[in-house]
């Protein structure tokens, strides 16, 4: 995934310095993200004592000191008299936790104002804005400086910053999702579970984020499916498709963990659903007629296999399955058909004449049974492709050869001899990527040989063949 941060400059991006000082890194990215003035709150908070008022004038003179001397000592003054005043009777006044939050915060302690900030909404709920103002300055400046550092492939550094950033704000997932692209980059599956489950849990009411939420809780899910824990894994894609009702991945691995949780049930209507919805792949209409078939509901794998034959009348495996659900289902006329277009795509599978032959039987069709049975036998060799291996640029065809004892109508024994096939490669929709030719030895009864077949393409997809 690509995540871009929206409506922020990218901070200059310098080494962290060595020797444990990440800290110090981090405290001069939330000291920049901060007023250079005193800002008053802009909700009402209330009670504090001498104490309390002290230590806001200590983070006065802290944020306004020029010397850094001065501005540590300044705010760590405040931070003491504020703690004193709080556990000396002020522990339940919004004002002094409110201030405490802000001192801590000018610190850079971020762990700590985090704290102190959910004391105070606690006490004042109506502070909620006026601290997620705080929150999110700090957060957007830290996942900044980790951005620029992750570009820079400085790593270790961008994970300070993110991790620092996901101590003071929570609401927006941008700091999970960097943490968990990078322990996923790394092969680290369980921190990327971990992260990717938190970023899944954030609100947030910017798209981009939202979107980055989506995508995130996905990833949950997969890599909880991944990992076998499939009732969790049912839970969290199940919240990715609440969120995106549409998405045919994230439905196809909800089906996939309610099958594993034994909610076969539930899977199949999803399936179901998926079976007829727009936008669907041949590879996912062939997956979902697999689960389909492998739940003995024939009658449903035959109609899914039908759409990818629709979408692609040469795509052999559809072919294939489709025809062997008929079977299952006794569907004589149906699997006559499948299987006459089976055997145009291979014309040298015995099995794919052996269906038509079966197909015509079950119906009574007599001269349909003697055409398939004539053409079965008269093949010189059975050919079982095995592997279709593409690349990025090309594809290699595999299978078996097998010598026959061939008989024409008559009975009369058939001589083996070489043959010529013109084996095309076919992409979307059945369409000719490109074709070769290749030779096809005399075998006799019983002896094998392997078929092989290169070729050179782009977006090859299947495979049929033909006599040349």
């Amino acid at each position: 995934m690509t995540k871009v941060i929206t409506g922020m400059m990218l901070v200059a991006v310098v080494a962290l310095p060595a020797k444990g000082s990440a800290q110090d890194a981090v405290v001069t990215r939330v000291q920049g993200a901060l007023d250079p003035k005193l800002v008053q709150p802009e909700c009402k908070v209330e009670g504090g004592d001498f104490r309390v008022s002290s230590g806001k004038t200590y983070l006065f003179t802290g944020i306004e000191a020029s010397e850094p001397g001065n501005r540590a000592a300044a705010l760590k003054n405040g931070v003491r008299v504020t703690t004193e005043a709080i556990t000396a009777g002020q522990g339940k006044s919004s004002a002094a936790w409110y201030w405490l939050g802000r001192l801590y915060l000018q610190q850079g302690d971020l762990a700590g104002a985090d704290s102190a900030f959910s004391r105070t909404l606690a006490l004042a709920p109506g502070c909620k804005g006026d601290i997620q103002k705080y929150r999110y300055r700090v957060w957007a400046a830290l996942v900044n400086a980790g951005t620029g550092y992750r570009q820079a492939k400085q790593i270790d550094s961008a994970m300070v910053m993110y991790r620092a950033a996901s101590q003071i704000y929570q609401d927006a997932p941008l700091a999970f999702v960097n943490m968990a692209d990078i322990f996923n980059s790394a092969g680290e599956n369980d921190s990327a579970m971990y992260y990717y489950g938190r970023a899944a849990q954030t609100e947030s009411s910017d798209p981009a984020q939202t979107k980055l939420r989506d995508q995130a809780a996905y990833n949950y899910g997969v890599l909880l499916l991944t990992a076998g824990r499939n009732q969790e894994a049912v839970t969290a894609l199940g919240r990715y498709v609440s969120f995106q009702p549409d998405d045919i991945a994230g439905k196809r691995a909800l089906a996939r963990a309610l099958r594993s949780t034994g909610k076969t049930d539930s899977a199949q209507v999803i399936e179901r659903g998926l079976s007829s919805s727009a936008g669907m792949s041949e590879a996912d209409l062939m997956d979902v007629g697999a689960r389909q078939y492998g739940d003995k509901n024939y009658k449903e794998a035959a109609a899914t296999f039908g759409q990818v034959v629709a979408m692609n009348p040469f795509n052999r495996d559809a072919l294939f399955d489709q025809a062997n659900a008929y079977l299952a289902l006794g569907d004589g006329a149906n699997l006559a058909a499948t299987a006459a277009q089976l055997s145009k795509v291979e014309p040298f599978s015995e099995y794919a004449y052996s269906l038509q032959a079966q197909g015509h039987k079950l119906v009574g069709n007599k001269d349909g049974l003697y055409t398939a049975i004539v053409a079965r036998e008269a093949l010189l060799v059975n050919l079982e492709i095995e592997v279709l291996k593409v690349t990025a640029d090309g594809a290699t065809l595999t299978g078996k050869l097998t010598g026959r004892e061939a008989r024409d109508e008559n009975n009369k024994l058939l001589s083996p001899k070489v043959q010529s096939l013109t084996v095309d490669f076919l992409g979307d929709g059945g369409t000719v990527v490109v074709s070769q030719d290749v030779e096809i030895p005399a075998l006799k009864a019983g002896e094998s040989a392997p078929f092989k077949v290169d070729a050179k393409g782009s977006g090859i997809k299947g495979w049929r063949y033909r006599l040349k």
